[in-house]
């Protein structure tokens, strides 16, 4: 299972971002994640816990965004959702190169635990 070595290296892209907030601490990590990008949305969220297990980012939370693949078609000239991994439009039947969406595999934010507000006395 190749997810491990990609929640791997989102630990440690968020750990290097983390590094401008280092009073904050992280709640969730949210990505997103195209159906040609080649990962497993199911698998990249089993692989999370031992890919941060021992980190600061133990016990955060792991939001995927799935992005199915789209292309625009030359032949209908619509741009239409794939189904699968077959990049054949599904209106006319022709194969459709142009992929517009599905390719990705981003990490799209961090959600940071809320600080208590610090209260002086006047």
């Amino acid at each position: 299972m190749h997810e491990l070595s990609v929640a791997i290296s989102i630990v440690q892209s968020v750990n290097d971002a983390r590094r401008d907030y280092p009073d904050e601490t992280i709640v969730a990590v949210n990505v997103r994640v195209g159906a040609l990008s080649g990962v497993v949305p199911e698998a990249l969220r089993f692989a999370w816990a031992p890919a941060t297990q021992g980190s600061a980012l133990d016990g955060t939370a792991l939001n995927v965004e799935f992005i199915p693949a789209a292309a625009d078609c030359r032949t209908c000239q619509a741009t239409v959702e794939l189904p699968g991994q077959r990049l054949v439009c599904p209106i006319c039947q022709s194969r459709t190169p142009r992929l517009v969406r599905g390719r990705e595999l981003e990490i799209l934010s961090l959600e940071f635990q809320p600080q208590p507000e610090s209260r002086h006395a006047s």
